[in-house]
């Protein structure tokens, strides 16, 4: 990071703590319910609602000056206790032991996550020359692979999840809705990142994939004959996320070249 991160490291930008909190317990009440109105098996909305604190992190990660990943962790936790709160009292939600002892743990992991992704894509000169130099030698950005895979993971889910609650749509539906997450995920790679990091954006598509897979079968939502699927789920990641790196690669070069244009 540039001086100005140093600078920010020195102590908690509160502002952005508070900006968290609001963001995050919003995005968790608003998820957990809407999603619960549709699916009535408890994991699905409460995994939703978790991924808003994802959301947040990277909000707060990029939008603010510095390093300020421990901002994001911190409101994570503060999130999850609010909201909790609010879905307890206001919509009689009875949490377990568990929940209630994992909850802020998994609240500072998420914002925690979040806020580095956001970091990741609020690149400064220095990181973008050093990831340039490393490109010229061939190495792969595994920053860039394993932010793409928290953005990719998170879109399948809202794009899938949260569009059906909203939609109702069908099977083709669904599918429309998970390649675009995987073309907008990849956009995003290839537009933020330095350089071409197409290759990356794919990466990150395969990546997503195989943690969807991991999480549905840890609950019994996806069978091991059902492996085609996650084959196909595979090669169709690849290649959207391919698509989707090489457009924000374009995206970036267009606009930079629009930016040249404005000075002159």
């Amino acid at each position: 990071m540039s001086a100005d991160s140093t600078t920010a490291s020195k102590g908690l930008e509160w502002k952005w703590i508070v900006i968290g909190i609001v963001v995050g317990t919003v995005l968790c009440v608003s998820l957990y319910t809407m999603i619960a109105q549709t699916f009535h098996l408890p994991l699905i909305p409460t995994f939703m609602s978790l991924l808003g604190f994802v959301v947040m992190g990277i909000v707060i990660g990029y939008k603010s000056e510095g390093y300020t990943i421990k901002e994001p962790a911190i409101g994570g936790v503060v999130t999850l206790l609010i909201a909790g709160y609010i879905l307890a009292l206001g919509f009689e939600y009875d949490f377990t032991i568990t929940e209630q002892i994992f909850a802020p743990v998994i609240g500072l992991i998420l914002g925690l996550v979040g806020g580095w992704v956001g970091e990741q894509i609020q690149v400064t000169p220095e990181e973008a020359a050093k990831e340039l130099a490393e490109q010229h030698k061939g190495k792969i950005q595994w920053g860039w692979v394993l932010a793409g895979t928290v953005i990719a993971f998170t879109f399948n889910a809202f794009f899938v999840v949260g569009g059906f609650a909203l939609l109702k749509f069908s099977v083709g539906g669904i599918l429309l809705a998970l390649g675009a997450s995987f073309l907008l995920a990849g956009l995003l790679v290839g537009y933020f990142s330095p350089g071409t990091t197409i290759k990356e954006a794919a990466l990150a598509g395969i990546l997503s994939v195989i943690l969807n897979a991991l999480f549905l079968y840890s609950f019994s939502l996806l069978l091991a004959e059902e492996y085609m699927y996650v084959i196909e789920g595979l090669v169709g990641g690849f290649v959207l996320s391919l698509v989707g790196g090489w457009l924000g690669e374009k995206l970036q070069a267009f606009m930079e070249d629009k930016n040249e244009d404005d000075k002159e």
